[in-house]
């Protein structure tokens, strides 16, 4: 959601009236319905027009993201982000399946993700902008405003995507073999990555949950403070996206960046503790810099992810397998909210220094992983 992004737990929690566990209980509920949708969403990807239905997902998407100024209860709340995280779920997986097939193989798969990657940020960058203006003038008007907007950005989207050029391998005909239906759930290392991203995926919750929480209520940090720290994070994945995926199709390689990742995440954990208790422009400079390491983290694990996403799928079956690596993302949501949300509300400092150990931890264990698998990703690809 572009411009939804760095005001929604505001909007939810000052406007709408929502508390902080019933938006990070709403947003857990919607990611567990979606969780089991991006499986079938892969299985069929190769069968249908990707294009003409990631369009439809879009529009939909839009529709539902500008509903958000109408809900005025916790039950609204649900069925509304429900609706939305499935449609999310069905749009992520034709997406990736969709670059795996124009964008090339290996080096250049990822650095096209990248690139997509970097221009969504840009939007982002711009939502930022507007969302800053919202959170100045702190009023339900201005706050629905952006969330109306926010829904025409999808539909936007929906048109740009009707001019991806068609490919002749956009469409298989062939139906799979009975007994390949749904082979990549038989990949136990597979899904054990999946399962570390899933960990690792939860650190974009403090960034739209988390943190504007933390910044409002347990720092001396102004308000506006929350759009200066997403415009560090969007400004620098618009430009530094693209390098940092620089190598990670190697999925070696791509390990090891995923545990220096989780190292900057936990670094960047320490400092939004410490601005608990410290003054407004102490505050504000950890959290700029603690949003600078924040990205650092995000930048390369996400290219780290889209490397091992990909490069640890066999080539024959990269819809299922992108179904399940998309899974990885619904399970963050799954937990994250409500459990991030009440780290940081509850435990306040402890809570932050526990994400940074949980972050170091399930990031290095991707380095063992890999390695058990790496003749395995070879002989399958032969």
């Amino acid at each position: 959601m572009v411009f939804f992004f760095t005001i929604e737990i505001i909007f939810l929690t000052r406007s709408v009236g929502l508390t902080p566990h019933q938006v990070g209980f709403g947003f857990t509920l919607a990611a567990l319905c979606a969780f089991p949708m991006s499986l079938p969403a892969g299985q069929i990807a190769h069968r249908i027009n990707i294009r003409k239905f990631v369009a439809v997902s879009q529009t939909l998407q839009g529709i539902a993201a500008a509903s958000f100024i109408f809900i005025h209860s916790f039950s609204a709340f649900l069925m509304l982000t429900i609706s939305v995280e499935i449609l999310v779920s069905f749009t992520q997986t034709f997406r990736m399946v969709l670059i795996n097939q124009v964008g090339g193989a290996g080096e250049e798969r990822v650095s096209f993700r990248a690139y997509q990657r970097a221009v969504t940020n840009l939007g982002i960058g711009m939502g930022t902008a507007f969302a800053g203006i919202a959170l100045i003038m702190d009023t339900h008007a201005g706050y629905a405003t952006i969330v109306v907007i926010n829904g025409i950005t999808f539909i936007i989207a929906a048109l740009v995507f009707l001019k991806v050029p068609y490919t002749g391998s956009e469409k298989i005909d062939e139906e799979p073999q009975v007994g390949d239906r749904f082979i990549a759930l038989k990949d136990k290392k597979y899904i054990s990555a999946m399962l570390l991203n899933a960990i690792y995926s939860s650190h974009f919750i403090i960034q739209g949950v988390a943190l504007p929480l933390w910044i409002i209520r347990y720092t001396k940090a102004p308000h506006w403070t929350i759009s200066v720290v997403f415009l560090i994070n969007t400004i620098a994945c618009v430009f530094f996206s693209v390098r940092a995926s620089k190598g990670t199709s190697n999925v070696v390689v791509a390990s090891k960046v995923f545990f220096k990742a989780g190292l900057f995440v936990a670094a960047a954990c320490a400092l939004y503790a410490l601005a608990q208790g410290a003054s407004v422009w102490a505050a504000c400079g950890l959290l700029f810099v603690g949003m600078g390491l924040h990205t650092v983290g995000e930048l390369l694990g996400s290219a780290a992810g889209w490397g091992l996403g990909f490069g640890l799928a066999d080539e024959r079956y990269q819809g299922q397998y992108q179904g399940i690596w998309q899974m990885s993302w619904s399970l963050g949501g799954i937990a994250g909210p409500a459990l991030i949300t009440a780290a940081v509300v509850d435990l306040h400092k402890v809570g932050w220094l526990i994400l940074g150990v949980v972050f170091t931890v399930s990031t290095f264990l991707f380095i063992p992983l890999v390695k058990s698998m790496k003749n395995r990703h070879h002989s399958h690809l032969a």
